[in-house]
């Protein structure tokens, strides 16, 4: 290596060092236990932290002490929910820095004081990648979806009346899948499809759906009306919204709870 390149590296990783010492706070709890504050931000905004604890044997472990899974739990979340894209993606990250996840808590043990740096970096990075597991992909979004709308009916069956994948012929003899029939009355009801996102081709392709099956539905759906569930409306996605709802297709937003259960529930 050339002494200019030589300058360089040292330059360089005398930067780095000092960009991550600004951003990585320590708070001690007490003799055996520090916490951990970093300026890094996670999907939600909270700023990552976990502690360092001091073990008998002069090994330490790193732990979130459960605080990852609840935050996420919080927003609706849930990390642990068996064969899912969500859960499998967390056991891939788990497994890729070398942490354990034990009844909600993450953790690494055994942790020998001089690889504490490249275990704190490792432990900064796993939490980003898991706190992303409230925006992945696309298609791995759209089936953590799927599984966050279930998740969230079938918990409350006494407010929820619902058939799942109702089947409606189109004039044009397609059939159309409605994911949810909800029938929060006798008689009445509440078709239901779901969407991730909302564009402009999203919102021509619902129309085309529902100018399809309109007919089909009022044959044979007594009081029936075509609703959309959609994981969050921006502010983008708002005046396609409203060119449905010019249809007469009610749109919900299934982050706003109050009014999926006003709209969906059995006091709609």
């Amino acid at each position: 290596m050339s002494v200019s390149a030589e300058k360089l590296l040292n330059k360089i990783q005398s930067q780095w060092l000092e960009w991550i010492k600004d951003r990585v706070h320590f708070n001690p709890i007490n003799d055996h236990d520090m916490q951990v504050l970093t300026e890094f931000s996670d999907y939600f905004g909270d700023g990552i932290l976990f502690n360092i604890i001091e073990n008998e044997n002069h090994t330490l472990t790193l732990t979130d002490k459960g605080y990852t899974c609840w935050n996420m739990e919080m927003n609706g979340i849930d990390l642990n929910k068996k064969a899912t894209t969500r859960n499998n993606l967390f056991k891939w990250y788990l497994k890729s820095f070398n942490f354990i996840e034990n009844n909600n808590v993450i953790q690494k043990d055994n942790v020998k004081f001089e690889d504490l740096s490249q275990s704190i970096l490792d432990f900064i990075q796993l939490l980003l990648r898991i706190s992303d597991l409230g925006a992945t992909n696309r298609a791995n979004t759209r089936g953590i979806f799927f599984d966050d709308v279930k998740k969230y009916f079938n918990n409350d069956k006494e407010v929820f009346y619902f058939t799942t994948n109702n089947i409606a012929l189109g004039k044009t003899k397609q059939q159309y899948t409605f994911e949810y029939n909800f029938t929060p009355e006798l008689g009445v009801n509440k078709l239901t499809k779901l969407y991730n996102t909302l564009s402009k081709n999203t919102m021509e392709a619902i129309i085309g759906i529902y100018s399809d099956t309109i007919d089909y539905l009022a044959d044979n759906y007594r009081d029936s009306s075509f609703n959309v569930l959609i994981n969050g409306l921006t502010d983008n996605s708002k005046q396609f919204a409203e060119g449905l709802e010019e249809h007469n297709i009610q749109v919900i937003d299934f982050q706003d709870k109050e009014l999926v259960n006003k709209i969906l529930g059995k006091t709609a």
